[in-house]
């Protein structure tokens, strides 16, 4: 599950052996550096910068592998990778800083990917926007995608052979960067980490955690009639409902309230009032709310597809 990978080689974790000039001329050089000694290029599609004090990789390692990243790489093969980086290379990349982490999957659907990603409406705080038919999330330390593999790759211009059966392939993908990382395991990590089962299934672990908690839109909450709201509470109750499904309300309201400065007993008092009537609301609806039959079926998906990898997998936890 793992994809794009970023990581970062000190000199002080290469020891005095190191020599820049001799990295630099393993890579395809695109350029030299004018401010410091050094420069950048690629090595088998990943991206390779080098300076006196450090070597930075960056990119795709299941392109790196395989050509394309509709196949992710799994943790073994990771570990493969960044060994044969190290002897390619000629430094310990396994001692590299972990800078970024991509987790994705892909999910061939029954429908069009667009139709699943439109259910996706928000995340806690997290900021939502559209982007060329993607779907992002983002905080400061986490990105969330979703959108259609498939289409990606058309618009690229996919020069390989692209897989059969695959028309509806819809890609789920969680970008960790290195204050979430800290934030996770308590501490940064090194490269030989990633192939860590314990470090490996707890980016997977957050990977669902994220999807669990995105609120999805439900079909059933357009089927209520005009014949079901007979007064103006109840049509209040049903717009408040509705703006749920684009930011989750009652969140919002607690962030709102916490950032105030000098809080007073009467703002309090109003945050009590404003979440009963939202928990009212969202009751008097609840019947309404149930999810889209599109969901089922990616939780479906995700569930059968985490059961293999985790007991059926070369990184099932359970195997050595």
């Amino acid at each position: 599950m793992y994809d794009t990978i970023i990581l970062r080689l000190c000199k002080e974790d290469i020891g005095d052996e190191y020599n820049y000039e001799k990295v630099l001329r393993k890579i395809d050089k695109t350029c030299t550096f004018e401010k410091t000694k050094g420069g950048c290029g690629y090595y088998n599609g990943l991206r390779i910068s080098v300076t006196e004090n450090r070597v930075l990789c960056a990119g795709s390692f299941s392109k790196f592998q395989k050509g394309n990243n509709v196949h992710l790489i799994s943790m073994k093969q990771c570990k493969l990778i960044i060994k044969s980086l190290s002897g390619q290379l000629g430094v310990p990349m396994e001692k590299a800083d972990v800078l970024m982490v991509d987790i994705a999957e892909n999910f061939v659907m029954e429908k069009s990917p667009e139709l699943y990603i439109q259910k996706m409406r928000s995340l806690g705080t997290f900021s939502s926007n559209n982007w060329e038919n993607t779907k992002y999330f983002s905080s400061r330390g986490t990105v969330i995608r979703f959108y259609n593999k498939m289409e990606e790759l058309r618009q690229k211009r996919h020069r390989g052979s692209l897989p059969e059966g695959m028309e509806n392939l819809l890609r789920y993908e969680v970008r960790f960067k290195r204050r979430k990382i800290r934030q996770m395991f308590g501490r940064g990590l090194k490269a030989s980490d990633l192939y860590n089962k314990d470090i490996y299934w707890g980016f997977i672990s957050e990977w669902l955690g994220c999807f669990d908690d995105i609120k999805k839109l439900p079909d059933s909450l357009f089927n209520v009639t005009f014949d079901q709201i007979k007064t103006q509470r109840e049509m209040e109750d049903w717009c408040i409902c509705l703006a749920n499904t684009v930011v989750n309300l009652p969140e919002l309201v607690k962030q709102v309230f916490k950032c105030r400065e000098n809080p007073r007993d009467s703002d309090r008092q109003y945050h009590k009032r404003l979440q009963d009537r939202l928990d009212e609301a969202l009751a008097r609806y609840q019947d309404y709310m149930t999810p889209s039959d599109l969901i089922p079926e990616l939780i479906r998906k995700i569930e059968e597809r985490l059961t293999w990898r985790f007991e059926e997998s070369t990184d099932a936890y359970e195997k050595n």
